[in-house]
């Protein structure tokens, strides 16, 4: 995977293509979950590229499946408000507005704090 800047290239582990016209164009790329020098922290790296959006960022975790799930809670936030979904040109599988990503609301503790807050 190519650099962003100043930040390093990270071990991609998992991707999903999604296509932007029909064509296969929208790239999620996420890294694997790596222990921060603290040793308590994980932080996964993930990367979200298309014609009109290019995104690069991490989340972290008090283990590496949470920071795992929290990357892709986040993955699919920004697939959802990307241009290219906005536009009506993004689908995964013929399928439009759902791209095979879990919600944050799937986490029933997410979704039970956000109704508390209202």
């Amino acid at each position: 995977m190519s650099n962003f800047g100043d930040h390093p290239a990270f071990e991609v582990i998992a991707t999903r293509t999604l296509d932007v016209n029909g064509e296969p164009a929208f790239h999620l790329r996420i890294g694997r979950p790596v222990l921060e020098a603290d040793g308590e922290t994980w932080r996964c790296d993930y990367s979200v590229e298309g014609p009109s959006t290019n995104h690069r960022s991490s989340f972290c975790g008090v283990d590496a499946v949470q920071a795992l799930l929290n990357v892709i809670y986040v993955m699919s936030v920004e697939a959802e408000m990307s241009e290219e979904n906005l536009s009506g040109r993004l689908t995964w599988g013929g399928q439009r507005g759902h791209f095979g990503l879990p919600a944050p609301e799937a986490d029933p503790e997410r979704k039970q704090s956000a109704h508390d807050r209202t």
